[in-house]
């Protein structure tokens, strides 16, 4: 009778503690996160449930236009989830709405509908540091405000939407183009770019 009792304990320790490795191994390749508030609208939705890599980013750097979960550069305990648009010792500006990256307007139709997004000199990003926008950047409190966000901050990517069902599925990335900075012509029939 003690040997039943004691294969019985042994298979249920087992279990619980394969369980325990499973969870645990789980977290540290993926975690979830809830979308809050309407900062990445369209690309994301209030109150959507993501799946985020952790390993995204174990053998090489965020680039740009991923989608990524941060932790607050303000408040290590708050989470927020944004897009990378410039890179380390990169140089970013707004100008009348556009973005610029190193001179060169960035492309952002795939995930970006007509914004007005207040002017910002330019800014160069540390290294080892990265320059993340909301999509809805009315609405984004990002590094406009908070600052370049060091690499460290970055928890993951992004991976897959999971709530509610009808969201469900992989998110794409769309990598913004650069274009070149437009030419104006100068009064002395010179083009110089804007």
């Amino acid at each position: 009778m003690l040997g039943r009792n004691t294969n019985l304990l042994l298979e249920i320790s087992e279990t619980v503690l394969l369980a325990a490795l499973i969870f645990f191994g789980t977290r540290l390749l993926v975690q979830n996160f809830r979308v809050e508030g309407p900062s990445m609208i369209p690309t994301l939705q209030n109150a959507q449930f993501l799946l985020v890599n952790k390993l995204a980013y174990l053998a090489g750097n965020p680039g740009r236009g991923d989608v990524v979960v941060l932790r607050s550069p303000r408040n290590s305990d708050e989470d927020l989830v944004k897009r990378v648009v410039a890179l380390p010792d990169e140089t970013i500006e707004v100008r009348a709405g556009q973005i610029y990256v190193n001179g060169q307007r960035l492309d952002e139709q795939a995930y970006q509908s007509a914004a007005t997004v207040p002017d910002m000199p330019p800014r160069r990003v540390p290294p080892d540091a990265y320059f993340v926008l909301g999509d809805n950047r009315a609405q984004s409190r990002d590094s406009r405000h908070l600052g370049a966000v060091p690499r460290g901050a970055i928890v993951g990517q992004v991976w897959l939407i999971y709530w509610p069902p009808a969201s469900f599925g992989l998110l794409e990335v769309h990598p913004p183009g650069l274009e070149p900075a437009p030419q104006r012509v100068s009064q002395a029939g010179v083009a110089v770019a804007a």
